[in-house]
């Protein structure tokens, strides 16, 4: 019996122990009761053994709950001091995020709020804010080296000089593979154009943890140097000591290149320019010389040295100072651009000479501002020439053109018989005299043409002209040259009404020039054919012979003074060689345009065209 139970009977029942109650309840079975105390007895019994099980089931289960309570208690003890192992944990990793978050945003550009110490989930969200921060710089960076690696040539070294990184383009112009290089001393690309001194000034400066910037040549794994303009940046650690240093390079070699060809063109445009005879200057917009070259010493004798910085009006002679000063006036004020003139300039040794001025204005790129280049062509000589040749000219005009001129009517007048009949033999040689009379007396006319319009004093009479009528009159007035050729003149295409502006004296002058011509180079019994035509607002005279062609050789200067293809040929057929040099210059000064086409054995076309005009 349970000792609680036994305990309960002794003192409520007076049970002293199990074996009384036992004999109490064995006396109550065998006593005679009633059925209902019979049944009464046999439930206490039970009761009493469902009493007892209870309190031995209340004891173990107090001693299962005595030993469940022992061992939470250890459980919590652990527990607890694996709490306190967290705190602790949580507390260093709290501490660490803090100071790295205090890292993060030393280096960060933004401003943040930083939390309370015990705030993890606050340092949680703002240390995630500077990693997405750093993760976004670090792309940006990783953007930035890619771009400067596609458009520079990248070293890293250390500072014993050992390459520790090259990108693609430096092994590329430097014909070496990656792992050849790094771990290398950047001496492996170093060539020999430069000395020690070079390269102990870039690294006393790189050292010192300066930016060291200039150009370089390397030598690549073949040999073959290369330029390249270099800027050296060194990294410094906490205490501003160089740890490491990049280089970054650009490729020059081609700029280098093209700047030695440069300077050797202009070497060679300076001795060139030293070399001409003429004077070759630059001045300012205020006329002050800026350049000279050797020619102005020999020409003026005065030294460059000092010419330099003085106005260029200072050597002009007094005679034409106020012509240069109009010219130099108009240049600066735009109304022309260019000038090409004679002037008198003032000489160190002699009175003056006259030089050839050509004056141009451009705009210095560099100031913006108005400068002028131009050239002095001594003259000098070439002026006496002319004027020994003016001299010349109106001696044969004054002194030699009259007396031919009566010379050449005498011949005539004996010729037609006007002196009375003359032997055969003595007329023969008359004709003979008068006809080179005649041809004197045309190659003085030209000369004197030839004369006035090289000085520019022929005066043209312009006026409105009826070319065809024009065209009918020369072939008329020619005619009779024409059949002492036993030749005649056609007028094949002639439209009326065509009108040009010319001066009609020169004009016949110049058909009678090619008509001429073309009768003394025709064959006999062929006609000249002469055409007119209108083509692109011009009006065209073609004269067309059958002769033997003009010689290939001859056709670049036939529009030249004095030009004959075959002087016997200008012996049989006459003529001074000036025509067709008159004629050129007359056409183009009345606007027009002359030239010839010529077959070999077939014969030869000349053509002028001049504008059409309107009707007055």
């Amino acid at each position: 019996m349970h000792p609680t139970l036994a305990r309960q009977l002794r003192r409520l029942c007076g049970v002293d122990s199990e074996a009384d109650l036992s004999q109490y309840l064995d006396n109550l079975q065998q006593a005679k009761l009633s059925p209902e105390l019979r049944l009464f007895v046999e439930g206490l019994q039970e009761l009493l053994k469902r009493v007892d099980s209870t309190y031995e089931q209340s004891d173990r289960d107090l001693m299962l709950r005595s030993r469940s309570l022992e061992q939470s208690s250890s459980e919590l003890n652990e527990i607890n001091q694996k709490m306190r192992g967290d705190i602790a944990s949580r507390n260093r990793v709290l501490q660490s995020v803090r100071e790295a978050a205090s890292r993060l945003l030393d280096q960060s550009e933004q401003v943040h709020r930083i939390p309370d110490a015990d705030d993890l989930e606050g340092f949680s969200s703002l240390l995630s804010t500077l990693i997405e921060q750093q993760e976004q710089r670090r792309l940006e960076l990783f953007n930035q080296r890619f771009a400067m690696d596609q458009h520079a040539i990248v070293s890293i070294t250390d500072t014993q000089g050992i390459i520790r990184y090259v990108n693609d383009k430096f092994c590329d112009i430097s014909g070496y593979a990656r792992d050849e290089l790094v771990g290398k001393n950047h001496n492996i690309i170093h060539s020999h154009e430069h000395d020690h001194h070079f390269f102990e000034a870039l690294w006393n400066t790189i050292i010192a943890g300066k930016v060291w910037r200039g150009e370089i040549c390397n030598q690549s794994k073949s040999g073959h140097p290369y330029w390249v303009n270099a800027t050296i940046v060194p990294f410094l650690d906490d205490h501003g000591k160089p740890y490491q240093f990049i280089g970054i390079l650009t490729d020059i070699s081609a700029s280098k290149h093209m700047a030695e060809k440069i300077i050797a063109s202009e070497r060679q445009h300076r001795n060139l320019i030293e070399s001409v005879s003429e004077v070759i200057f630059q001045m300012d917009s205020e006329g002050s010389l800026l350049f000279l070259n050797s020619a102005w010493e020999a020409i003026t004798h005065f030294t460059i040295a000092e010419t330099l910085g003085r106005n260029f009006l200072d050597f002009v002679h007094i005679n034409d100072f106020d012509q240069a000063v109009s010219i130099f006036k108009n240049l600066c004020d735009k109304t022309i651009d260019t000038y090409k003139g004679e002037l008198r300039f003032n000489s160190k040794t002699e009175k003056y000479c006259w030089l050839e001025l050509t004056l141009q204005s451009e705009i210095d790129e560099d100031t913006n501002t108005l400068a002028f280049t131009g050239t002095l062509n001594d003259v000098t000589e070439r002026r006496r020439i002319a004027q020994v040749q003016s001299e010349f000219v109106s001696v044969v005009s004054h002194e030699l053109r009259t007396p031919i001129t009566s010379i050449r009517g005498a011949l005539g007048l004996l010729d037609a018989g006007m002196a009375g009949p003359i032997a055969d033999e003595p007329l023969k040689l008359i004709k003979i005299a008068h006809k080179n009379s005649q041809r004197l007396v045309a190659l003085v006319n030209d000369i004197l043409d030839m004369e006035k319009l090289m000085a520019g004093k022929m005066s043209l009479n312009m006026d409105y002209i009826n070319l065809a009528s024009l065209v009918e009159l020369a072939i008329e007035s020619n005619s009779a040259y024409a059949h002492t050729y036993n030749t005649r003149f056609e007028l094949c295409d002639h439209p009326s009404g065509i009108k040009v502006i010319a001066d009609a004296d020169r004009l016949m002058q110049v058909m009678s020039n090619l008509f001429s011509n073309a009768a003394k180079f025709s064959p006999p019994d062929r006609a000249v054919e002469i055409s007119l035509s209108i083509a692109d607002n011009k009006a065209k005279v073609s004269v067309r012979d059958h002769g033997a062609g003009i010689p290939i050789e001859f056709r670049a200067r036939i529009f030249s003074a004095f030009a004959q293809a075959d002087s016997s040929d200008t012996r049989k057929q006459g003529g001074t060689g000036l025509g067709l040099k008159i004629s050129k210059t007359l056409i183009e000064k009345m606007g027009g345009n002359i030239g010839f086409e010529s077959e070999l054995g077939v014969g030869t076309c000349f053509w002028f065209s001049l504008p059409l005009a309107n009707s007055p």
